[in-house]
């Protein structure tokens, strides 16, 4: 599978979103985060290199050269993904941080290849 564009990893993380009350696994929340944070540095103009897992279900999204105004740029955006305190369900859920560790080493993460959100056709692909 080959990535053509920032617009095409943009459409695919806006398709991800999950609503809490479809979530199956404990860490779907976790996993709602990590497609919002590769959105926000998607969105903010950030360098990219993706790669596609050898079973064609995820793309890792890494990040290079991040600078401050593209920092500041990727707070003022985000997906409209449930939060903790909104969901109704039963089970444990994760912590997940809401912000991006610019300190970090490695910043990136995965999302869904559209072919998994096909698959699980609106149901929680994680």
């Amino acid at each position: 599978m080959v990535i053509k564009s920032r617009e095409e990893l943009i459409a695919i993380c806006g398709d991800s979103v999950v609503p809490a009350e479809k979530w199956s696994d404990r860490d779907s929340y976790s996993a709602q985060v990590n497609v919002e944070k590769v959105y926000q540095l998607l969105k903010a103009g950030c360098e990219f290199i993706a790669t596609v897992d050898v079973y064609g279900d995820f793309i890792d999204v890494s990040f290079n050269n991040i600078t401050h105004e593209q920092e500041r740029a990727s707070m003022c955006v985000c997906l409209d993904i449930d939060s903790l305190e909104d969901y109704k369900g039963e089970g444990e859920m994760f912590y997940a941080e809401r912000c991006i560790d610019f300190d970090k080493k490695y910043i990136g993460g995965y999302i869904p290849t559209r072919k998994r959100l096909e698959e699980f056709d609106g149901r929680d692909w994680y």
